[in-house]
């Protein structure tokens, strides 16, 4: 029997990133990592593995930090466990210390007349899957994407840039439903204006045809044909080896876990897709599932495995987000207007425009819409939309990191910043600044 100091079951995103901190904060402890998978994908690169990408390979998670920093890694499967000792499904049992689930997500099959079909796909995770959907839709001539999320619009906008004729359906009067309406339009228009089909307000009723996909019959009776339907309605966490485990969970929800990711059991942790999450604004139960998320709870957990090293600075899922369809880049993080509505908070809207690069005529500059939520007592920003140019991704890394320090609208609008016209917006115009001062006026009015 093997045994280690510090055992991850789960190869991905969330579960490197834990085994790195581990041994960053633990140098002499001996650790390994079970997955699944000999070749792991890169979650957030899997759309772009239908056409961006030359084939399914050039999205795996690469090896290197593991191997360049001597964790151990083994390709199979954990099916269960006596006590402090983890059971393969090659026979092989490991002892271990302490122990990290990142078992992650699978994606949901909603219950749809038909879903078994040929033609039916998922947007699973797994690299010879992911191989056989490329293949599928390299050979399909009209395909309907059931799913407006970030997926199925990231989905139907690599589809489209090849010219296939794409349908997405999505059930919510509007896409990208995480967004304020401003920015669903224009992604709808997006696709469109390049030639995609959009259909929102209704959903698939039946899958059509005979043992293969013919068409789709929608919820208001009419029939799209196709032949391929890539069915993108969300993902669940994977409890799998957390029921065997007996540790506490939530249906649906994942892992119970406290604010150090510690499961009910003693020397167990949870991170990533598999673990509870938390809002940020109100500390209820929320679905976001982000590897940017899990990886900040892989470096929590791995520093903190033995003592408590690092103090938690963040007490929920914040929801930063960001892509890209056709030109234009769109991006997400705390509190939209929409939520902060539903929620029922006084809250403040400031608005800017402007170019990314200064003078606007810089050949690669782009116009940046910025719309900001502050609450209208404390004035501390809650939330942040932007679309525009590449930018748009850095940009809101910035936005998130002033929700998380309960930064105010002084504190934005006399923040210090470095501008450059080939980087940078104008200093004049910046538009988080511009935005902030928007929301200010607003107040003395």
């Amino acid at each position: 029997m093997k045994y280690y100091d510090v055992v991850i079951v789960g190869g991905g995103p969330s579960g490197v990133t834990a085994a790195l901190s581990a041994k960053n904060s633990y140098p002499k402890k001996n650790i390994v990592l079970i997955r699944k998978d000999a070749k792991p994908m890169i979650p957030c690169g899997i759309p772009y593995t239908l056409f961006t990408l030359n084939t399914v390979d050039e999205n795996i998670l690469s090896d290197s930090p593991l191997i360049e920093n001597k964790i151990e890694i083994i390709n199979s499967e954990a099916i269960d466990r006596k006590d402090h000792i983890l059971i393969l499904s090659n026979g092989e049992e490991i002892k271990y210390e302490k122990l990290v689930l990142a078992t992650g997500s699978k994606a949901v099959l909603p219950q749809i007349e038909g879903n078994q079909k040929d033609g039916v796909f998922l947007v699973r995770k797994r690299k010879k899957y992911l191989d056989n959907l490329r293949k599928a839709v390299h050979s399909s001539a009209k395909i309907v994407i059931l799913g407006g999320g970030y997926i199925g619009v990231e989905v139907a906008d690599e589809l489209i840039k090849v010219g296939k004729n794409v349908t997405i359906v999505e059930m919510l009067p509007e896409l990208l439903p995480t967004m304020d309406s401003e920015f669903s339009e224009k992604v709808k228009e997006s696709l469109i204006s390049r030639g995609g089909n959009v259909v929102t307000g209704k959903s698939i009723l039946k899958i059509l045809g005979d043992s293969s996909v013919s068409g789709v019959e929608l919820s208001d009776g009419s029939v799209i044909n196709c032949d391929m339907v890539i069915i993108s309605v969300g993902y669940k966490p994977n409890l799998e080896l957390v029921k065997k485990f007996g540790l506490h969970y939530l249906e649906g929800r994942g892992v119970i876990v406290d604010d150090y990711l510690r499961t009910s059991e003693k020397d167990i942790f949870a991170i990533g897709d598999c673990a509870v999450k938390y809002d940020f604004f109100t500390g209820d139960l929320t679905n976001i599932m982000l590897a940017s998320t899990g990886m900040a709870e892989g470096r929590l957990v791995g520093s903190n495995l033995y003592s408590i090293k690092v103090v938690r600075q963040y007490q929920g899922v914040l929801g930063t987000f960001s892509t890209k369809i056709g030109n234009t880049a769109f991006a997400v993080s705390g509190l939209t207007e929409k939520k902060a509505k539903e929620k029922g908070m006084d809250y403040t809207v400031g608005i800017a425009k402007s170019f990314d690069r200064h003078p606007g005529k810089i050949p690669d500059a782009s116009e940046v819409y910025v719309k900001l939520i502050f609450s209208t007592y404390s004035h501390t920003l809650l939330g942040a939309q932007i679309y525009g140019g590449n930018s748009v991704g850095e940009l809101i890394n910035m936005v998130s990191v002033m929700i998380q320090n309960r930064m105010t609208d002084t504190d934005i609008n006399t923040m210090q910043i470095g501008t450059h016209p080939l980087l940078t917006p104008s200093p004049v115009v910046y538009p988080i600044i511009t935005a902030t001062i928007n929301a200010i006026v607003k107040w003395f009015k």
